[in-house]
């Protein structure tokens, strides 16, 4: 490659130990004290003046972090300093493409020794291909920043959405189909609620309902695993018959009220989805039906996440708070639901519908983003793309 060399990394920097935390006073501002997972409080001290990468030693060896000012690094940390100019945010893109857990050199907590790292290979180009390739990789991070601030944004609104529908909700809808705000609340065993909502019992509403089958040892059953079941989403893994043994095995229905029988309560609820119609479940699981004419399944969903469900599902689990506690049939079916009309209760689900499709959206901003980001260090980062220099930036 014209111009580049292939350098270790001692030739451009000094890799030099942190120290410990316990040398410097935190403080609630000042100079940033840098972990290996991130700043981890700030000081008046200085340990280096920047611009620096900062590397993780034990624990976290993966995280590459740069500062462009003063800071402390902890001894659990590398920092380094300059041997001759480069520019800094072009190494810090250029360590940031190797898998530095490759150097791991531990079986216990990973470790990572200085010697590997001075001794790391880095495709070096001029400087000037440097800051434009700095430039270009930090003008995507800047996109990305703003899509992380937008989605923290979004998040935010959904949770204080959710803590008013659920406790104020949208209103009743007058004849013209506009909906006005509730004036008159009543206190339930959890909460103010709107005075035209109903308690109810969760076994009167999504009574539970299994749907047994019998096992044929010669049949592939598809099951609906709990694999970030937290987000609603399922691992699909396939057991035959034979591997079947003592599980007793349901069917599943799309639109089904699922709760996980293994899981802590923090989000171990779901709705089975229309794809997920025909799958099975096994003693991993609660699976309840939503009678339809009474409740929506979305509504109870969602209600059931907020932290007042996630308390309610808790103390219907034996042993209370604990992790990995089972529930408690008859205490599940127990839980009172504060339930509004069926045309209120679709509404605040729209309302959230419309929120969570946002989210979706940015989501998938940040994915592709993130793509574009690997592949263009892929290509830049190694010289397989060459940036266009300015003669003047060159000179």
């Amino acid at each position: 490659m014209n111009g580049w060399a292939i350098e270790k990394l001692a030739t451009l920097v000094n890799v030099v130990y942190g120290k410990s935390p316990a040398e410097v006073k935190k403080l609630d501002d000042g100079f940033p004290i840098f972990g290996t997972g991130g700043v981890v409080g700030y000081t008046s001290d200085v340990l280096c003046d920047g611009p620096s990468v900062i590397l993780g030693r034990k624990g976290t060896i993966d995280k590459v972090q740069r500062c462009a000012g003063p800071f402390w690094a902890i001894d659990t940390t590398y920092f380094t300093t300059a041997k001759r100019v480069f520019d800094w945010s072009w190494l810090y893109y250029a360590i940031s493409s190797l898998d530095l857990r490759k150097l791991n050199e531990a079986s216990g907590v990973p470790s990572l020794s200085r010697s590997s790292l001075e001794a790391l290979d880095v495709a070096t180009p001029p400087l000037p291909e440097q800051r434009k390739i700095a430039a270009i990789l930090s003008a995507v991070d800047d996109k990305l920043d703003v899509i992380a601030r937008q989605i923290e944004a979004t998040q935010a609104l959904k949770q204080g959405l959710m803590q008013t529908l659920f406790s104020r909700g949208v209103g009743t809808q007058d004849a013209a189909g506009e909906w006005v705000p509730h004036t008159e609340f009543k206190r339930t065993s959890s909460q103010s609620v709107p005075a035209t909502w109903h308690a109810r019992r969760l076994g009167d509403i999504a009574p539970l309902i299994r749907r047994p089958v019998e096992i044929d040892p010669n049949t592939t059953y598809p099951e609906l695993g709990l694999r970030s079941y937290g987000k609603g989403t399922f691992h699909k893994p396939a057991l035959m018959g034979a591997e079947v043994g003592n599980k007793r095995l349901f069917q599943i229905k799309g639109g089904d009220l699922l709760f996980s029988n293994v899981f802590a309560w923090e989000g171990a609820v779901a709705v089975a989805l229309p794809e997920d119609d025909g799958r099975y479940g096994s003693h991993r699981y609660i699976t309840c039906a939503v009678d339809a004419t009474q409740a929506d399944t979305v509504f109870l969903h969602r209600y059931l996440t907020t932290p007042t469900g996630i308390a309610l599902l808790t103390l219907a689990s034996p042993g209370g708070a604990g992790r990995n506690k089972t529930l408690g049939l008859g205490a599940l079916a127990d839980i009172e639901v504060p339930l509004p009309p069926l045309n209120e209760q679709r509404k605040i689900s729209q309302i959230l519908d419309g929120v969570e499709a946002k989210l979706r959206v940015l989501n998938s901003k940040r994915e592709a983003t993130e793509a574009l980001k690997r592949g263009l260090m892929q290509k830049l980062l190694t010289g397989e793309w060459r940036v266009k220099v300015e003669a003047e930036l060159a000179a």
